[in-house]
C-alpha cells in the first residue's frame, strides 16, 4: 500500500518544478510567486514538522531564484515587494501549521495518556472484578460446604457432597478422603468417597489409593498429617516423597493439593484432589480450604459422637438384657423353690391334715372344726402357691413357647377378671428364641394388669404376625381408650419398663388409642 506522505512529497516536488518553470515564463513585474505558498499547506498534510519547515525553505528557494531567472518587468521596488511578502506569507503559514502541529500533537499524546489510563483502569477494574467473582465464588463454596456439613444425612453422603463441590469449583478431576479409623489413632486410611471425572481412566489410580494407608509425613496425605494445614505439590511426578509417584505420570496426573479435617487441633481426616497439568500454589483456595477442613471436621465430630452415643446405647442394651436374663432365671429359680419345696411341705401337711381329720369321725369338737379348717387353708395356701410360681416363671413357656404360654395366661385373666379374651394368634410356626419369647410374654402380662387396671374393658383382642424378621403382638381393648398425656408420661413405670424391654431386643412398643374408643399395644421384636 503507497504511504501518503509519499504522495503528498511527490505532489510537492510536481508543484516546485511547476513553480520554477513558472518562474522563467512570466516577467518579474507579476507577483507570481505568491504561488509558492502551497508547497507549505501541501507538507503540512504529511503530519510531518519536518516536512513543512522544509517546504518552507524550498518555497523561498523558489522564490528568491524566481527573481533571477524570471524575464525583466516592471518597478524595481514592486518586484522586490512582491517577493518580500511572497517569503514573509511562505514562513507566516509554516508557522502557523508548526503550532498548529505541535497543539495537534499535544492534543494526540493527551489523548493517547488519557486512553492508556482509561486502558488501565478498565484493565485494573477486570482484574478486581474477577478477584471480587473469585472471592464471592469461594464464599458461595465456604457456604454450600458448611450447609452439606450441616444438612446432609450421614458422614459418607456428607463428605462426597463436599468432595464433588470442591472438585467442580476448582476444576479438578479427582477428589479423594482419607479418615482416621478412630480418635486415638495418628495415620490415615482410604476411604471409597471419591470424585472422579473420568472412572475409567483414574481407575487405576483409586485402587492403588484405597490401599494405600499413610503415615506421619508419608506421601500428600501423610504432610498434611504432620503440618495440619493446606499442601500443594506443583508436579507430583517429580515429588521424591510421593508413593504413586510412577502411577501417576502414566495416567497423567500431575499437580495435587490435600487440606486437614481437624476437630481443635488434631488432624482426623485428609482430602486430597489432582489436576492433570502442573500448576502453581492457589493461595486463596488453599486459604478456603482451610476454613471448609474446619467445618468438615465438625461434621467428622458429631459422626464420632453418634457413635459413641450408638456404642453405649448398645452396652446398655446388652447390659439390660444380661440383668433381664438373671431377672429371669432368679424368678425361674424361685418359682421352682416355691413349687417343689414350699407347695411340696404344703401338700404334706394337707395329707397329715386329711389323715388326723379322718381319725376324727364322728366327732363333733371343735378340734374336728378346726382341723377342717386348717385343711381349707392349707389348700387355698397351696393355690396361692402355685399361682405365684406361675406368675414368676409359668413353666409352660420354657416347655411348650410363646404361642401356648399366650393363651394360657389370656384364658386365667378371663377366668380371673371376667374380661373376654379373643385370640387370634395363627403364629405357631413363628420361633423365637427364649429371651425374646420372654420379652413379649412380659410386655404381654403389663399390658393385661394396665388394662384391668385403666381400661374397664369387656373384651380383649390379641393379633400376632411376622414380617420383615419383625414379630409384631398387636392387642387391642374396647375401654375407655388412653389419652396422649397418658401415653407420653415419663412417670409411668409400666409404660416405661414395656418400651425398654421392646428396647433391649432393637424393638418397640407403639400405645395408640382415643377416650372413648379403646388402647391399641402394638409390640415390635426383632427376630435377631
Amino acid at each position: 500500500m503507497i504511504n501518503k506522505n509519499f504522495i503528498y512529497i511527490v505532489l510537492a516536488v510536481i508543484v516546485a518544478v511547476e513553480l520554477l518553470l513558472l518562474n522563467t515564463a512570466v516577467p518579474l513585474g507579476v507577483a507570481d510567486s505568491i504561488l509558492c505558498i502551497t508547497l507549505v499547506p501541501i507538507a503540512f498534510f504529511t503530519k510531518n514538522k519536518k516536512f513543512i519547515f522544509i517546504s518552507a525553505i524550498a518555497g523561498t528557494v523558489l522564490t528568491i531564484t524566481g527573481f533571477f531567472v524570471s524575464p525583466s518587468s516592471g518597478e524595481f521596488s514592486q518586484v522586490i515587494t512582491n517577493r518580500s511578502l511572497t517569503l514573509l506569507a511562505i514562513w507566516v503559514i509554516a508557522i502557523l501549521c508548526l503550532l498548529e502541529r505541535g497543539q495537534s500533537q499535544k492534543m494526540k499524546d493527551v489523548h493517547a495518556a488519557l486512553e492508556k489510563s482509561v486502558q488501565k483502569r478498565t484493565t485494573d477494574l477486570n482484574k478486581s472484578n474477577t478477584a471480587l467473582e473469585r472471592e464471592s465464588a469461594y464464599l458461595q463454596l465456604h457456604k454450600d460446604v458448611a450447609i452439606a456439613a450441616n444438612e446432609t444425612v450421614g458422614l459418607k453422603d456428607t463428605l462426597k457432597v463436599c468432595l464433588a463441590k470442591i472438585c467442580v469449583h476448582a476444576k479438578w478431576p479427582v477428589g479423594h478422603v482419607y479418615l482416621v479409623p478412630n480418635q486415638s489413632l495418628n495415620w490415615l486410611e482410604p476411604s471409597k468417597v471419591w470424585f472422579l471425572e473420568n472412572s475409567d481412566r483414574f481407575d487405576t489410580f483409586r485402587k492403588i489409593s484405597e490401599a494405600t494407608p499413610f503415615g506421619p509425613g508419608m506421601g500428600l496425605p501423610g504432610r498434611v498429617l504432620v503440618s495440619k494445614k493446606p499442601e500443594w505439590i506443583i508436579d507430583v511426578t517429580k515429588d521424591t516423597n510421593f508413593p504413586r509417584a510412577k502411577l501417576a505420570e502414566n495416567i497423567g496426573v500431575k499437580a495435587g493439593f490435600a487440606f486437614p479435617l481437624l476437630i481443635g487441633k488434631k488432624v482426623v481426616g485428609v482430602m486430597e484432589f489432582f489436576s492433570v497439568k502442573a500448576e502453581e500454589p492457589n493461595r486463596n483456595l488453599m486459604k478456603v480450604m482451610a476454613e471448609v477442613g474446619i467445618q468438615l471436621g465438625r461434621a467428622v465430630e458429631r459422626q464420632w459422637a453418634e457413635e459413641d452415643i450408638q456404642n453405649s446405647n448398645e452396652r446398655l442394651r446388652r447390659l439390660y438384657q444380661r440383668l433381664e436374663m438373671i431377672r429371669e432365671e432368679e424368678r425361674t429359680r424361685i418359682a421352682r423353690e416355691v413349687h417343689d419345696e414350699l407347695a411340696q411341705i404344703l401338700s404334706t401337711l394337707k395329707l397329715e391334715l386329711s389323715l388326723l381329720d379322718k381319725k376324727m369321725t364322728g366327732d363333733k369338737s371343735s378340734l374336728r372344726k378346726d382341723t377342717q379348717m386348717m385343711l381349707f387353708l392349707v389348700e387355698n395356701t397351696i393355690q396361692t402357691v402355685r399361682r405365684i410360681a406361675m406368675d414368676l416363671r409359668p413353666p409352660i413357656l420354657d416347655d411348650l413357647g410363646l404361642h401356648e404360654a399366650i393363651q394360657w395366661q389370656g384364658q386365667e385373666f378371663q377366668k380371673r377378671t371376667g374380661i373376654n379374651f379373643i385370640s387370634e394368634v395363627p403364629f405357631k410356626n413363628i420361633e423365637l428364641d427364649i429371651e425374646r419369647s420372654t420379652a413379649i410374654f412380659r410386655i404381654f402380662q403389663e399390658t393385661l394388669t394396665n388394662i384391668l387396671r385403666h381400661a374397664k374393658a369387656k373384651n380383649i383382642n390379641v393379633l400376632m404376625h411376622e414380617k420383615d424378621a419383625m414379630v409384631t403382638m398387636q392387642i387391642k381393648d374396647d375401654g375407655i381408650g388412653i389419652t396422649s398425656g397418658q401415653i407420653s408420661d415419663n412417670k409411668s413405670l409400666g409404660l416405661l419398663g414395656m418400651r425398654e424391654r421392646a428396647l433391649a431386643w432393637k424393638g418397640d412398643v407403639i400405645i395408640q388409642g382415643a377416650h372413648g374408643q379403646g388402647t391399641t399395644v402394638t409390640i415390635n421384636i426383632q427376630r435377631n
